[in-house]
């Protein structure tokens, strides 16, 4: 009997929880999507009308910075013991003055419409930016914390992932997949009577709002059950427990080599812009690209099973880097057609989606392992080190991909200049020129596709050294199993375990 309940996981975590797990993520993912690099980079260059290379410039300090910023906030978390969790508490505060401080990001423009006073536009762009990184990283390392501690269950974290994933993908998608591009192109062609720097500060109204609607419910409604010591761990512990872990560590470099995959899609933005005329072609590309992700979503049971995280890690980059390639050579002499680009574009992203959709859950749940694996070796749990470096990794493949793509921009021939108009007021434009030899619209379409392609792979070679998989992965929970079991029985005087 003893050993058939070992061998059959509790279930801690019902369908409502995880529903609103799920949710949670989509109101923060909402807003934060509209600080990806294609948009980030077009905001700040072309509507605000800061200058590439100061962009540039401002992204990879602020990335240095969450180098710093990312770890330290997984550590303060590690320290936080309070009757309500050390996860929750973060959970309940940080909504409200995130949400204040992504409507203040998406105005400046409009605050400063009437300033040509390029100094006081760099300032507001650090200033807003650094406060709202500062906030959305209070956020976010315990909510992903939270995924590793909502359960002692592999197959509970798996489902609690896989809503945050899905749930988010559908309704967190929205700002960036239908409300901004489409909004931007009627403004582009005069169809509404509301220029960029108004539609940009629209739309963080909105993602303001809704981040603070939805992401508040993670707070109220999701529990912590892994136990936990009660004893507080020593500050620089956090971290000297975080560099004993050679699987995170893997992980870690395996992420930062993929920012070279993510260059694409910051650049791609500006293909759609000025090469196709429409950013609304990435929301139908998007959207078409969504049977993929359905089809991941269907089978993601059955690849788990077959393949497992490492694995599906390794295909997804493969696949990725792949399609980015093939796509470039198919639409190389047709790079300006939109009914060739689209469909290959749109071929590619279906093929892509599928193992994204997988690996969107694997790379989270490698995560988790990592934080077994440390509880495992050292006794000490240290969720906020780890997401840490989950949330430090999106970030950096952001910022450093942001960063080198708006720095690509003036050397492969894209000027943006600054202009008054009727009114008065300080307008931007841009043109495209040649470098190299070729066309800025051909390099745009290459650095969306070949170069990240072939670059990308590199992201695959620590994958080959992640130890954390098959029977040693099995070894380690059984192991962890018995011992949470004894700690429980300890708490609870010898009463029965509860996660």
């Amino acid at each position: 009997m003893e050993k058939s309940t070992l061998q059959k996981p509790v279930r801690y975590v019902g369908i409502k929880e995880n529903l609103i797990f799920g949710i949670a993520n989509a109101g923060q993912v909402f807003s934060n999507n509209m600080f990806a690099g294609t948009f980030l980079s077009i905001f700040f260059v072309k509507v605000f009308g800061i200058p590439s290379e100061a962009v540039a410039t401002m992204v990879l300090i602020l990335g240095i910075w969450d180098t710093v910023n990312d770890p330290l906030m997984g550590a303060m978390v590690d320290k936080t013991r309070t009757r309500y969790g050390k996860l929750r508490p973060y959970l309940l505060l940080v909504p409200l003055p995130l949400s204040v401080a992504t409507i203040l990001f998406w105005s400046g423009p409009l605050l400063l419409q009437n300033t040509k006073e390029m100094t006081l536009k760099i300032v507001y762009m650090y200033a807003s930016y650094l406060i709202w990184e500062f906030f959305y990283t209070l956020g976010d390392v315990p909510f992903w914390s939270l995924s590793a501690a909502i359960s002692p269950t592999p197959s509970d974290r798996a489902r609690a992932i896989t809503s945050a994933r899905v749930i988010s993908g559908v309704l967190g998608g929205v700002s960036t997949i239908v409300m901004l591009p489409v909004l931007m192109d009627l403004s582009t062609k005069g169809r509404i009577s509301m220029n960029l720097k108004e539609v940009f500060a629209l739309c963080g109204l909105i993602s303001g709002i809704v981040l603070l609607a939805l992401f508040s419910l993670a707070g109220f409604f999701v529990k912590e059950r892994v136990v936990q010591e009660v004893e507080q761990i020593g500050f620089l512990d956090c971290f000297r427990y975080m560099f004993k872990n050679k699987p995170l560590f893997m992980i870690i470099l395996s992420s930062f080599l993929s920012t070279f995959t993510a260059i694409g899609g910051v650049i791609s933005g500006y293909f759609f812009v000025e090469v196709l005329e429409a950013m609304s072609w990435s929301t139908v590309i998007t959207l078409l690209g969504g049977i993929g992700a359905a089809i991941g979503f269907v089978t993601m049971a059955l690849a788990r099973r077959r393949l497992g995280n490492l694995k599906i890690m390794i295909y997804n980059t493969l696949i990725t880097s792949v399609t980015g390639i093939i796509a470039f050579l198919i639409a190389y002499k047709n790079y300006e057609t939109w009914y060739i680009v689209i469909p290959v574009l749109t071929g590619r992203n279906i093929v892509s989606n599928i193992f994204g959709t997988y690996n969107s859950v694997a790379s989270t749940e490698v995560i988790a392992d990592c934080v077994d694996y440390m509880e495992w070796k050292t006794g000490v749990r240290n969720e906020g080190m780890a997401f840490s470096t989950l949330t430090f990794l999106g970030k950096l493949s952001g910022r450093v991909s942001t960063a080198i793509s708006t720095a690509i921009l003036p050397v492969i021939g894209y000027i943006v200049t600054e202009y008054t108009d009727a009114d008065g007021m300080v307008q931007t434009t841009a043109i495209c020129t040649e470098a190299f030899g070729k066309p800025t619209e051909f390099w745009l379409w290459a650095f969306s596709t070949i170069i990240p392609g072939v670059l990308g792979l590199t992201a695959i070679i620590p994958l080959f050294f992640y130890e954390l998989h098959g029977k040693r992965l099995e070894i380690i929970r059984s192991e962890l199993s018995e011992r949470r079991h004894e700690i429980a029985q300890k708490m609870n005087g010898g009463g029965n375990e509860n996660g």
